[in-house]
């Protein structure tokens, strides 16, 4: 008899293979063939539970998938499952191939977002997912603001950039560790930069630029709209030009400054 854990482990099992397109009865077929094999129609409904009428359809799909082997010795089958990795293999290849064509089939039908629009993104992972599709779609440059947490969100799609030779200028409000690109740090006792939270700035070829937060509410905008992209490049840029001011005339740039101008730049007096 399973033990809770067991019955536990189990179900997370079967429901990880309906994920992948198995059905239920296929699936439990398929596990209780992990556990026992080589078995019989009889030995495998008795393991699963399933009707063994149910059981012989489950086993005969799962032949034409290439998930079991049956074994025919007289006038009885044997069952056996094909090893684990060899049917993840097939399934991954399969998927890859359903992805491609469907990309290839249904890009023929789609008409490109106007982006001098501006549009509305709600919420962390959309925001999140934009992002990485600028990334991904950047040619020659691009310009970011951004916090650690989702520097690491991005952190792939930007060394990819970085290796596919995408010049890349990073404004660092954290402590994180970057290998590529030029990176500016905006002191952590500056705060007007970090009082944003988790926020991000992302400028792709001086075509498009995404800004807004990135909390799990978080809201954002995406646009192509030449004066948007405009003053998001310029913030970017003078933030930059502003710290490497600040690290060479310390000292000097403070006396000179009026209060309001501290607060713009520090965001306190």
């Amino acid at each position: 008899m399973l033990t809770i854990g067991e019955d536990r482990s189990a179900q997370r099992a079967i429901d990880v293979l309906v994920d992948l397109g198995f059905t239920e009865y296929e699936a439990r077929t398929y596990l209780a063939l992990l556990k026992s094999n080589p078995a019989t129609g009889y030995q495998i409904s008795k393991d699963s539970g399933i009707p063994r009428s149910m059981v012989y359809e489950a086993l005969g799909r799962l032949v034409h998938r290439g998930a079991v082997m049956s074994l025919p010795s007289g006038d009885t089958t044997r069952y056996a499952p094909v090893p684990i990795n060899t049917v993840l293999d097939n399934l991954r290849h399969k998927y890859e191939e359903a992805l491609d064509a469907a990309h290839l089939e249904l890009s023929k039908h789609e008409s490109r977002t106007p982006l001098e629009q501006v549009w509305n993104i709600d919420g962390r992972e959309a925001v999140l997912a934009r992002a990485r599709e600028m990334i991904r779609q950047s040619e020659r440059e691009i310009l970011v603001s951004v916090d650690d947490r989702t520097l690491l969100d991005l952190m792939q799609f930007l060394e990819e950039a970085s290796f596919r030779g995408v010049r890349i200028r990073l404004l660092l409000s954290g402590d994180a560790d970057v290998k590529f690109g030029e990176v500016t740090r905006h002191p952590q006792a500056e705060t007007a930069l970090q009082r944003t939270g988790e926020g991000l700035v992302l400028v792709v070829d001086s075509s498009q630029c995404l800004v807004g937060g990135t909390s799990s509410n978080g809201t954002a905008i995406w646009t192509g709209n030449t004066h948007v992209v405009f003053v998001a490049r310029q913030y970017i840029w003078q933030e930059i030009f502003t710290q490497k001011v600040l690290k060479r005339l310390e000292k000097e740039i403070w006396t000179i400054l009026s209060p309001e101008e501290r607060r713009a730049i520090i965001g306190e007096v």
